[in-house]
């Protein structure tokens, strides 16, 4: 039986693997890591740094205890200046493991970043699926965790990026409307999403 459970630390290994090679072909990483060889690598260590620092901003999908699929996120911060220490520290660690070439990467986050409600607000950074998970409905079971949670509070927008067309269609499902896009590649885009305050009580 799968379960959505909060990640600990030491889910990290397993989670920095599993995203570093689903997000191998993104687009969007692909930005900051151009050398599709080395970029599942670079990915799983990003990957491994976050859930190490935040377990506590990080839901798990497992089963008979496999890791299936993560879902990472960023609550609402209504301190500007905690925000944009985080931002910083975020900042300083992706300087760390990109490459000195990637400013295309570094400029579509900005572009993304404009597309950010004003507002406080939750942000999904990145959900993602392992292969054992394919068909399962893994990544509607996390997204619909953390909804649910989030409608069962203040019940902020939430804010994400959908980096491919199939992942668009399943924001969509959830509430998540188009705000812009942001172009990743010759004939790419990605899509700036954000699911309305109460979106889930309607």
């Amino acid at each position: 039986m799968v379960e959505v459970r909060p990640a600990v630390a030491s889910d990290a290994p397993a989670i920095g693997q599993m995203l570093g090679e689903a997000f191998g072909d993104d687009p969007a990483w692909a930005l900051f890591f151009p050398d599709g060889a080395s970029r599942p690598t670079h990915l799983a260590a990003h990957y491994r740094h976050y859930v190490r620092r935040h377990p506590d901003r990080v839901d798990v999908a497992v089963e008979d205890g496999q890791t299936l699929g993560a879902l990472l996120w960023e609550p609402p911060h209504r301190d500007a200046g905690r925000w944009a220490r985080w931002g910083e520290k975020a900042a300083a660690v992706l300087r760390l493991l990109i490459s000195p070439t990637a400013r295309r990467g570094r400029a579509h986050t900005r572009a993304v970043e404009a597309h950010r409600p004003s507002e406080p607000h939750w942000y999904f950074h990145d959900i993602a699926t392992g292969p054992r998970a394919r068909g399962k409905g893994i990544g509607s079971a996390l997204l619909r965790h953390r909804l649910d949670i989030i409608d069962r509070g203040a019940s902020e927008p939430v804010f994400l990026e959908a980096t491919t067309p199939g992942s668009r269609r399943l924001y969509e499902r959830f509430g998540f409307l188009p705000v812009g896009t942001v172009p990743t590649g010759p004939g790419q885009e990605s899509t700036a999403m954000i699911r309305p305050a109460g979106a889930g009580r309607e």
